[in-house]
């Protein structure tokens, strides 16, 4: 029986085919016609009666209906042809009587005709080739593509490749979730009571928060096992979210879009799902889980279950709500005051009452780290949670991490064996160390608050349905990391980092280490087990129908929210021991990814000892290949230059790695690793030849690996990597083109060989030109969009080129400009006190600093010594978070101008009847500035080829077909 999304997909198919055949159709009497006007034109001696027949020909040929001899406007939504034939009309009038329109004026107008003529056969020509690519993808796409040779074919629609990495990925995640995890509990009790209880006048607000957040726990699960917790609003937030994420195959998602728009499925959704959360106790996955093994854009491998959409949107549900709640719960947590420590407690009170003494009542102004801990409450403290149910993921296909451990055997000499050990040392228990541990709050007080005037800032506006992006979110850490080079190294004179990564954390989270944290945050025993059965799923691989179903042991099924709420309660444990054993320092950590940098070589010591040690006794290992550290220092005798130095046995070694960029600490640089560039430069032209049978499937391929990928790999273009590093982006994307388009890299159905000369458009005309016979195609063909009839290929040039001119080229001048000025604020405080012009406290205040010569103010070395962490002064002096935020900026785009009565403005103004129209627009205010540059770039030859800027007439396109095939995803070769 065809499932609901078949249908639907064979329905668009036979509507596309009919829409087809009728182009078809219209095309070809157009064009007969058109031959017969041409033939007309040329029999006619005389100059008037051919105009006068051309006329007549034109408005037969276009359907233009008339009333009273006169032409209806408004009746083709063709405005120029309209006006041009009713103003011909009169002109025509005039000609039979008046002797003195010329022969001349005449031959224009004919041109005039002749070329609306000669425009709509060339829309006819592009709204066929389009159909031609549309019936080339839907070819393409029913016939599989061939088995490499040596390699199993495919079986149940899920093809089975014995490649030795996918082989290995598969055998690697077997061993890990049909493995039993042992865990040591004693030690996990020792840990959490060590974090969370300690002694009692050691831990007075944060036993209240632990107590708080129970209570919390036990109120929610009331709450959402309430008898109408799925309605028609909550399953279209559900279902949303399901879409977003890559759990479900296209069909499914067919059947899902279906459901959002019927109200009556929704109902009938939402009554069944309510049975099945009041029978909670009974739920079970039923017999198996199917299994599929999917390769990723990065190389690696995923494991994907194929439940029915009933459970999915179930698991769906709770998962977001129980996200939700934890966010809430333990962001409340968090702001209780005394609980999460800031480097401000840090601080002698001493050194603050001298501050005072010498700079009187200093001004309220944002810090460096008040900066630091609002971004972090912001967007880094449990990034994976939802703060609303709404809350969607702004994923792009192509945003993904590039896979570095291939480059490790080349950049990086192995890891030491007593590295390797620590990094996977088996849990030896979580040592108590009370008497080592020093919160640093203040008086005890017995009221339950949260914190006020903390150092995590005000939130501005409901940020709850901010978009989640994780790329934005490790493309912002990088830039974090730079600014802080650049600041520490300066200011501070060096720096030390870390970076690591849990290995495999959703296969390798032992169920044990969960289920008790779970317990000991409050979740109730009806929960546990819960979670219990959905952890342990019974599961077979596609691939493997004669075996029988195996139980999870370990690990937590891919793709699910619940998934991600376990393991953001597994490393909050991890955030709050880094927090309290570093005296408030941030673990910035975005899921099972994290790093850690400070001006302190024993801080970070500290800190990767700990994480270390919370691993271990969690029952999880860190990522070998993915931990490395730096330290780096100023160099003797320069302001801005840095040398790299040694970091010890104590941290790991290996490089700090992220996408195609790594650190060189001897610039204190990320630049792009040229290397790893060439090696995915072969992937992608070995991509890009199993999708030459389809133009289509090429262009997607080729914009969401080279304009997407590479460009998210390279890292975001910030000040504080300046104008050079926005130059090397330019100059890799200029070697990728040439070096994949220097020579043939594909060939024709017919497998005639595609030449090509240098560039992505050159190899698509040639390819275009070869099969469909359709030749001195123009250039904004390529790049305009789908709505306007054009193939929308992505450049990655014009949105660099855009910023480029935005980025400060010299970002250690934003240094030397803050120290000078910092300097001569120094020296105007001096000179006003050495002449007594002093605070107004001064006198009262003086027997405070009896220990020293009050008379004499304080030194550069201590007014400056916690730059980051206090305001200068007062509002006129030099604030070091100004420079850290302007370093932190993104360039914006600088939109490219346009006359307002230009060509290019004039043709925008015709799109103002279309419907549906994205990226080009009949309001140039209204367009992005990528599509402005490609308008103002490429539409002067569309306007001059085809008397505008819509290459195709609205509704002649298969416009259903093709949203399906951009709403897919690239099946990457094996």
């Amino acid at each position: 029986m065809a499932t609901k999304g078949s249908v639907y997909s064979q329905t668009l198919q036979d509507i596309t085919n009919t829409k087809l055949t009728e182009l078809a159709k219209k095309r070809k009497t157009f064009e007969e016609r058109h031959e017969n006007i041409k033939a007309l034109v040329h029999q006619e001696n005389d100059g008037f009666k051919a105009l006068e027949s051309l006329a007549d020909a034109v408005k037969t040929c276009f359907s233009i209906l008339t009333a009273d001899g006169r032409v209806v406007r408004g009746a083709t939504g063709n405005v120029r042809l309209e006006i041009d034939l009713r103003n011909l009309d009169r002109f025509l009038a005039q000609a039979r009587y008046d002797p003195s329109v010329s022969t001349g004026v005449l031959e224009q107008w004919q041109r005039s005709m002749l070329r609306h003529l000669q425009v709509q056969s060339m829309k006819f020509a592009y709204a066929s080739l389009y159909g031609e690519l549309t019936t080339e993808w839907l070819s393409a796409k029913r016939v599989p593509p061939p088995a490499p040779k040596g390699e199993d074919t495919e079986m149940d629609d899920f093809e089975h490749v014995s490649g030795g990495k996918k082989l290995e990925s598969r055998s690697s995640w077997e061993k890990s979730v049909f493995g039993f995890t042992p865990v040591d509990k004693e030690a996990i009790t020792s840990m959490l009571h060590d974090l969370f209880e300690a002694t009692p006048d050691d831990s007075k607000h944060l036993l209240q928060a632990l107590k708080r957040l129970r209570q919390k726990a036990a109120a929610f699960e009331g709450e959402l096992t309430g008898p109408d917790g799925f309605t028609s609003v909550s399953l279209r937030w559900t279902i949303k979210g399901l879409l977003a994420s890559d759990l479900l195959n296209d069909e499914k998602r067919e059947v899902l879009r279906d459901f959002l728009s019927n109200e009556v499925i929704l109902i009938e959704l939402a009554d069944v799902l309510n049975m099945r959360m009041a029978a909670l106790q009974d739920w079970s996955w039923g017999d198996e889980v199917p299994l599929e093994e999917r390769r990723q854009l990065n190389g690696s491998y995923n494991i994907y279950m194929h439940e029915d959409l009933l459970q999915a949107i179930f698991l769906q549900y709770i998962g977001v709500r129980w996200s939700v709640f934890w966010k809430s719960a333990l962001s409340d947590f968090k702001r209780t005051k005394g609980v999460w420590k800031s480097t401000q407690s840090s601080i002698p009170n001493a050194d603050k009452i001298r501050r005072r003494f010498y700079l009187g009542s200093t001004s309220v102004q944002p810090t460096v780290d008040s900066k630091k801990q609002a971004i972090y409450h912001q967007d880094y403290f449990l990034a994976q949670l939802l703060r609303s149910p709404t809350q969607e993921s702004s994923m792009e296909e192509g945003e993904q991490e590039a896979n570095f451990e291939q480059m490790r055997t080349i950049q990086q000499p192995q890891q030491p064996s007593q590295q390797m050990r620590a990094l996977r040392a088996p849990a030896q228990g979580y040592m108590r160390q009370q008497s080592g541990r020093a919160y640093g709050r203040g008086p005890a007080e017995d009221e339950f608050e949260l914190a006020s005037g903390s150092d995590e800032g005000d939130e501005e506006g409901d940020e709850s349905n901010k978009p989640k992006n994780p790329m934005t979110l490790k493309q912002n850490l990088l830039h974090m990391l730079s600014a802080d080079i650049l600041l520490k190294t300066r200011l501070r004179g060096e720096l030390t980092c870390f970076r690591s990564q849990i290995d495999n954390l959703f296969p390798s989270l032992p169920h044990s280490t969960l289920v008790f944290l779970l317990s000991y945050f409050g979740v109730s025993m009806k929960w546990l087990e819960f979670f219990k059965r959905f952890l342990r799923a019974p599961l077979r691989f596609m691939d493997d129908p004669g075996s029988e179903p195996r139980q999870r042991k370990t690990g937590t099924p891919g793709s699910h929210v619940l998934s991600e709420v376990f393991g953001e309660i597994v490393l909050f444990c991890l955030d709050f021991g880094i927090n309290q054993k570093t005296g408030g320092e941030i673990l910035w950590r975005m899921q099972d990814d994290f790093w850690f940098w400070s001006p302190s070589r024993d801080v970070c010591i500290k800190a990767w000892s700990t994480v270390q040690e919370i691993t271990s006794t969690m029952g999880l290992n860190l990522n070998v290949s993915r931990t490395g550290a730096v330290r780096m220092t100023r160099k003797a005798k320069t302001a801005n230059d840095v040398v790299s130095v040694d970091v010890g046995d104590k941290l790991p070694s290996g490089q700090i790695r992220w996408g195609m960029l790594f650190l060189n600490p001897t610039s204190g640089r990320f630049e792009i690793d040229q290397q790893m560039v060439d090696k995915h430069i072969t992937e992608l032209s070995r991509q890009l030849k199993d999708k030459t049978d389809s133009i289509f499937s090429y262009i997607q391929a080729w914009n969401t690996y080279a304009a997407t990928f590479f460009t998210s790999n390279f890292g975001k273009p910030a000040n504080c990597f300046g104008r050079r590093h926005v130059d090397d982006m330019l100059a890799t994307h200029q070697r990728i083109q040439r070096q994949i388009f220097s020579s043939s890299t594909g060939s024709d159905p017919d497998n005639q060989v595609i030449a090509t000369t240098g560039s992505v458009i050159e190899f698509l005309k040639q390819a275009i030109s070869q099969r469909f016979h359709v030749h001195d195609i123009p250039d904004g063909y390529f790049f305009f969009p789908t709505e306007l009839g054009g193939l929308e290929v992505r450049s990655p040039f014009i949105g660099l080129l855009q910023i480029r001119d935005g980025v400060v080229e010299s970002p250690d001048r934003l240094l030397d400009d803050f120290v000078e000025a910092e300097l001569a604020a120094y020296t105007a405080l001096k000179k006003a006190w050495d002449t007594d012009s002093r605070p107004s406290h001064f006198e009262h205040d003086k027997h405070v600093m009896r220990a020293v010569d009050p008379d004499s103010f304080f030194s550069f070395e201590e007014y400056t010594k916690y730059r980051e962490q206090l305001t200068p002064g007062w509002y006129s002096a030099p604030n070091l978070h100004d420079v850290y935020t302007r370093l932190l900026k993104k360039p914006e785009q600088e939109s490219i101008e346009t006359e307002d009565n230009g060509i290019v403005k004039t043709a925008l103004n015709g799109l103002g009847r279309q419907s549906g129209l994205k990226g080009i627009l009949a309001n140039w205010a209204q367009m992005e500035p990528y599509w402005k540059w490609v308008a103002q770039l490429y539409g002067p030859e569309m306007i001059e080829r085809l008397g505008g800027l819509s290459i195709v007439d609205p509704g002649l396109l298969p416009m259903g077909m093709v949203s399906l095939f951009k709403g897919g995803r690239v099946k990457w070769q094996e």
